[in-house]
């Protein structure tokens, strides 16, 4: 019969076992690194700066605009008549980059104007500049013309759009207490310039802001 004389033996090398494990799996794991608990070796994700895309441009006459960084700015301050029949000062213009490579026409264009002595009649005034714009452009080439009323810096304005086969125009008419300003956005009509004006002028003319009250100590040339 056997005895049981034999089990402690057998538990003390069980016991010797399970140490020789734990000491084995300690040896073996990298420093800071617990057993079955994976270290993450990425590198931190920084938050990249935002892109500025549109700059702030203060005008005389009390107008400041947001246009596209990558626009150029003309300071004007002459007077002359304008393709919508009027006499008035050109505050400053700006250039869009060309939209079609090797074709240095295919830009847009906006003109900031104001007329200090439009007239009491809105109607009347923004009916004179479609008539005299569709005679500017209406010749060889048929014009199509639409009027829309919109509100720019809180005031009552007028947007008429317009298009022959060689232009597309886009013209903002503001009536204030203190005059009549035009923003006047024109590109030739070629698809691909097309389609960086529609790009850019919702966004442009909503920045619009005028202080009509800043006309009165400007004296131009």
């Amino acid at each position: 019969m056997k005895t049981l004389s034999g089990y402690p033996c057998v538990r003390m090398a069980v016991i010797l076992l399970v140490v020789v494990s734990v000491l084995f799996t300690a040896c073996t794991t990298k420093p800071g690194q617990g057993a079955g608990v994976p270290v993450s070796t990425s590198a931190p994700v920084s938050t990249p700066a935002p892109v500025i895309t549109d700059v702030r441009a203060s005008l005389p006459y009390g107008v400041t605009i947001s246009v596209p960084a990558a626009w150029t700015r003309q300071d004007v301050l002459t007077s002359g008549v304008r393709d919508y029949g009027t006499t008035t000062v050109n505050i400053a213009n700006f250039y869009s980059p060309h939209a079609i490579a090797g074709d240095p026409a295919s830009y847009v264009s906006l003109s900031v104007d104001v007329d200090r002595n439009p007239g009491a009649d809105f109607e009347k005034y923004f009916n004179n500049a479609t008539l005299a714009v569709g005679k500017t452009y209406g010749v060889p080439s048929r014009i199509e013309a639409h009027s829309y009323t919109i509100t720019v810096s809180g005031y009552k304005s007028y947007e008429l759009d317009f298009q022959t086969a060689e232009v597309k125009g886009t013209y903002i008419f503001t009536s204030t207490e203190n005059g009549m300003y035009i923003f006047a956005f024109k590109v030739p009509n070629k698809p691909l310039a097309v389609q960086a004006f529609q790009g850019a002028i919702v966004g442009i003319y909503q920045s619009i802001r005028i202080d009509p009250s800043a006309a009165d100590v400007i004296q131009h040339r």
